[in-house]
């Protein structure tokens, strides 16, 4: 089936619009650092509520993610994601007017529910109905749209400091979710999800119009799979239960590597190394927030030509030796003004590396290794590990500073992504060009060197 000009044009809004769910991540899980120093003088905070200020959208998101799974499974994932935008609308709108700090607490909660949401329902449903040879780079982009959308928060928190409106910063997070909301009119339900419901004639409708090429008998296979509750034990048993460790632990990995804290907290590690006055602060961070958005592309770019394994492995490579070499010149805290030009490369090389591997590839494995059947709830435990470790590294990165000293908190964050690195030598898959239909194929008939050794999958129609 060759792609026409209407294919071509509904591939292009499959590629855009769920990714506004990674600008809605992006944007309002990171507005916050430049509208708390505001927030905490109109309510006048302490220590507590400023954490829970920051954090409560991080919770809010560990709820949406667990919830999302169940719900999607039941409605579909083209009605979640229009949910997720809502919500978020909704929250934005809510922070603007809270007139008291509980409030705001509340619609923040609210807010991070639709991240959650919309970390595992965008990549699922863009896996689902992407043709293969386009799957990577289109989950990826709504990894790149979570790193925009961090990008302009920060813009927006610097447009609107000198005013001190913080408000303004936070309600400007409800463009994305109403652009998320409207925008998926557009597109259609995952022809995967019709076909488990039994929608079969739907689901081949769906097909024609995104002109796809993949064997649509392998897709419209499971029709009326669905027929009993998927129950949660089932990412524990048999076979199942290795592409949930695998997904899992890349998230763990993922959060537990440091980048939360660099991004979060840029502007204070960029003071603890010397750079002076708030201005150079700031300006260091947006600069390591472009290079995160500009790493990011390149991923994008090449992610369904170079494959999964070598982005993955080679970029936590270079993130380890970075943290070290940050490590090492912390250590060297008073060798001289060196110190913030080798601290500021050393970051800036690290956030590189972990935009074009370990940010957007385990969004695009874990869209990819669970069966059909439990994939809705298996994405849904891998996104819920994921919010729960930003919000651990999130409490604890200051504390830890203090605790362990500035050199011993990244050299720990570097040991972290050396396991990383050696997991995913060991355990991660190469899935690039592999229908879902194959790569659940191997997973059934046990194929276990190859689904979770150092080699690649191979499909029956479409591997390399």
């Amino acid at each position: 089936m060759t792609e026409s000009g209407s294919s071509k044009n509904i591939l292009i809004l499959l590629g855009a619009i769920p990714a506004l769910g990674g600008l809605l991540v992006g944007y309002n899980t990171a507005v916050v650092a430049g509208a708390l120093e505001f927030i905490t003088r109109d309510f006048a905070l302490d220590t507590v509520f400023q954490e829970l200020a920051v954090t409560s959208v991080l919770f809010g998101a560990l709820v949406g993610a667990f919830l999302s799974g169940p719900i999607t499974n039941n409605l579909g994932q083209r009605k979640v994601i229009q949910l997720a935008g809502l919500v978020c609308a909704v929250g934005a709108v809510g922070i603007f007017f809270s007139p008291n700090v509980i409030t705001l607490i509340a619609f923040r909660s609210l807010l991070g529910i639709a991240c959650g949401i919309a970390t595992m329902v965008a990549p699922l449903y863009v896996a689902e109905t992407a043709p293969a040879k386009y799957r990577g780079a289109f989950v990826s982009f709504v990894q790149l749209a979570i790193t925009i959308g961090i990008f302009l928060s920060y813009c927006t928190d610097f447009l609107f400091s000198n005013a001190g409106n913080w408000k303004a910063m936070m309600v400007v997070g409800a463009l994305p979710g109403l652009g998320l909301m409207f925008g998926m009119l557009a597109l259609p339900e995952s022809p995967r999800w019709l076909a488990m419901k039994g929608r079969i004639d739907e689901a081949k409708a769906v097909l024609i119009r995104l002109g796809n090429n993949e064997d649509d008998s392998e897709i419209l296979a499971d029709g009326g799979n669905s027929a009993e509750t998927v129950r949660w034990s089932e990412l524990f048993s048999g076979r199942v239960v290795a592409a949930s460790i695998t997904a899992s632990v890349l998230f763990l990995v993922q959060n537990l590597s440091g980048i939360d804290g660099v991004l979060y907290y840029a502007p204070t590690i960029f003071k603890l190394v010397g750079f002076e006055g708030t201005t150079a602060q700031i300006l260091a961070t947006a600069g390591l927030g472009a290079v995160n958005v500009i790493a990011t592309i390149i991923a994008t770019g090449v992610v369904d030509r170079a494959g999964r394994r070598p982005l993955l492995l080679g970029g936590l490579g270079v993130m380890v030796i970075s943290l070290a070499v940050l490590s090492f010149s912390l250590m060297q805290a008073h060798s001289g003004p060196w110190l913030g030009y080798v601290a500021a490369g050393s970051l800036a090389v690290f956030v590189a590396a972990f935009a074009v591997s370990l940010g957007p590839i385990p969004y695009v494995i874990m869209s990819e290794i669970f069966p059909l059947r439990v994939r809705s709830i298996g994405m849904s435990l891998a996104a819920a590990s994921a919010w729960g470790c930003n919000m651990v590294v999130t409490v604890s990165f200051l504390s830890l500073l203090e605790v362990l000293g500035q050199a011993n908190v990244f050299w720990l964050y570097c040991a972290i992504c050396l396991g990383g690195l050696v997991f995913s030598y060991l355990r991660v898959p190469e899935t690039n060009n592999c229908s879902l239909e194959d790569i659940e194929a191997n997973l059934m008939d046990g194929v276990a060197s190859r689904y979770l050794g150092r080699k690649r999958i191979t499909g029956s129609k479409e591997s390399a």
